[in-house]
């Protein structure tokens, strides 16, 4: 669960001096495209794609004003969650996308996603490790459902490592707040969120935005061999919010990549909501795109 900001004065770890800072998103070996998700039809169907949805959730495939400025009709994916009082809890909606086969710990993530009505908050985006016992090596960030602004996007969330059961109990918070929370990496990483602020609920208005992640769990099989080489990047509309190189954000114990999700969890939302997804590129060694792509070009609808 993502966690809850309170006030804070606002710092980062990010260096003063005037080394080089590494970036995160810097192509760190040939870039191979793993998948493109795009749909030409409304067939909820894609190779190496699992999709599904329960407690109430509910995804398909719609047609829907796309990204690209003439606002031509495309095929998107559509997440749509019922208000909790509905069913009696949250709900649950995913398409996932399997890389084990890989045996990678390093991917970059790019897409486009609206919510175009209510704002509230899911899992948005998590990628998880292969499990070793109870270990989850996972991460993720999305619009929070934990209050405050729901809908808006605040956190990074990760585990350090420290146990075996490594989830979400380290953030990095995107208005710089509260630096310690990457735990363990504190003092040594190099953590820098340029924005010094969070991707406030309002900036969704109603259209797509463009969003590129880079996740890199650090390496090491061992408590003894273990790196603070872990890295996160998250770019929205070209804008960097986080850039952070140097963490431990992975239990030794814990294998490889598994799988990437999107959508996910919805626990605590009070409205029903929609949120979509368009043109979800999944690749190794670098970004497909540049920094703002030109949005997908997909087959219009007559």
């Amino acid at each position: 669960m993502f966690i809850g900001l309170a006030a804070s004065l606002a710092v980062t770890t990010a260096a003063t001096a005037a080394t080089a800072v590494p970036s995160a998103a810097v192509s760190d070996g040939p870039v191979t495209l793993l998948t493109e998700l795009k749909f030409d039809s409304p067939t909820l169907s894609a190779p190496g794609w699992t999709f599904g949805s329960k407690v109430g959730g509910v995804i398909s495939v719609q047609s829907t004003a796309g990204p690209d400025p003439s606002g031509a009709t495309i095929y998107a994916l559509e997440g749509s969650y019922p208000a909790p009082g509905m069913t009696g809890g949250g709900q649950y909606i995913w398409a996932d996308y399997s890389v084990a086969a890989l045996h990678t710990e390093d991917l970059y993530i790019e897409f486009w996603a609206k919510m175009p009505g209510v704002k509230e908050g899911c899992k948005f985006l998590k990628v998880f490790g292969s499990r070793s016992g109870l270990g989850v090596a996972d991460t993720g960030t999305g619009p929070s459902y934990a209050g405050g602004d729901l809908g808006s996007i605040r956190q990074i969330a990760f585990g350090d490592g420290t146990t075996l059961l490594n989830d979400s109990q380290n953030v990095i918070n995107l208005n710089g707040a509260y630096p310690n929370e990457i735990g363990r990496s504190y003092g040594s990483a190099s953590v820098q969120t340029p924005q010094m602020s969070d991707f406030p609920s309002a900036a969704w208005g109603t259209g797509w935005h463009h969003f590129r992640v880079h996740i890199k769990f650090n390496s090491g099989t061992s408590v003894q061999n273990e790196v603070p080489d872990g890295a996160y990047y998250l770019e929205i509309d070209g804008k960097v919010y986080a850039n952070a190189t140097g963490l431990f954000n992975r239990n030794s114990a814990n294998g490889p990549i598994d799988y990437v999700e999107f959508f996910g969890w919805a626990q605590t939302e009070p409205q029903p909501f929609q949120l979509y997804y368009a043109d979800i590129r999944i690749s190794t060694g670098g970004f497909v795109t540049s920094p703002v792509p030109m949005p997908p070009t997909a087959v219009q609808i007559n």
